[in-house]
């Protein structure tokens, strides 16, 4: 079985295309750019959720082995209304290519039926094929592999709304470890994961935490929700996308992410990565 990854430069695709590779797992990375954006020694066709002709690529793919695509991971495209092109894909994949698993990266706010990717997650469930959802709480490497990363680096400073809201931070490493079982395990796990890290931190605590590991001084802006989308807009993220991410914040900002769990260890056998760890795996990003 070859296991395609929609989204396959992202953090969690790379991350899990290595536990793949790591377990002599057949995989294909599939993206925009295609093979000119994978990591070296890594098979990659080109993917467009917005052009259906390149849909059929991955599956005129054939690995070393001869194993055709029948598990698929997927990432939801930064366009209105993505569910539309998603489930279409993914009835093609089962109709037309036989794929019989997908596994989606959905966000916590999620729920079945609910516009974005609740409408994915619900057609998953009216088609009958094995799934899983998982449903990350944010990214810890968004603040070493992203834009915040620079303005870390550069000013010491970050900038959100999330005011004192608490935030289970999780790696993109823990997100990947469990996707790998969704899509790997003999018995589909038919279900949604809601994938949280070890603590609860607010951008304050971050703050502390990156002032200890750099031995300087890091300091978190709190702005308005209005100031942050502005900012957004300003530094060139597209109004649809800053608006998603204030929204986000602002629902942290009222408590909406403070929850924890133990759903990485459950289906992984192991903790998840705390900040402090990652943080001293990352310093490099910020010197």
């Amino acid at each position: 079985m070859t296991i395609l990854l929609i989204g396959g430069t992202g953090k969690t695709a790379v991350r899990l295309a290595r536990f793949l590779q790591n377990n002599n797992h057949q995989f294909l990375l599939a993206s925009r750019r295609g093979q000119s954006a994978a990591p070296a020694g890594m098979p990659a066709v080109r993917f467009d959720w917005m052009d259906k002709a390149s849909w059929k690529e991955a599956f005129k793919y054939r690995s070393a082995a001869g194993e055709d695509v029948r598990a698929i991971y997927l990432m939801e495209p930064l366009v209105a209304e993505p569910w539309k092109p998603m489930n279409e894909f993914i009835d093609y994949a089962r109709q037309e290519q036989g794929v019989g698993r997908f596994v989606l990266v959905a966000g916590t706010s999620s729920q079945p039926g609910k516009p974005g990717m609740g409408m994915v997650w619900q057609h998953f469930m009216d088609t009958g094929v094995d799934y899983a959802v998982l449903r990350p709480s944010w990214f810890m490497e968004n603040l070493s592999e992203e834009a915040p990363s620079g303005l870390i680096k550069d000013l010491s400073r970050i900038f959100t709304a999330c005011g004192e809201g608490k935030i289970p931070f999780v790696s993109a490493t823990d997100i990947a470890a469990v996707a790998y079982r969704a899509l790997t395990d003999a018995k589909p796990h038919n279900c949604d994961h809601r994938i949280l890290g070890p603590e609860l931190l607010t951008y304050d605590g971050i703050a502390q935490k990156l002032s200890i590991a750099l031995g300087r001084e890091i300091q978190h802006v709190s702005l308005s929700g209005e100031d942050r989308y502005q900012s957004l807009v300003t530094a060139g993220v597209s109004a649809y996308y800053a608006r998603l991410l204030t929204n986000l914040e602002a629902a942290a900002a009222m408590g909406f992410e403070a929850h924890l769990n133990d759903e990485v260890e459950k289906v992984t056998g192991r903790p998840p990565k705390t900040f402090d760890v990652f943080a001293q795996e990352n310093r490099a990003h910020w010197i």
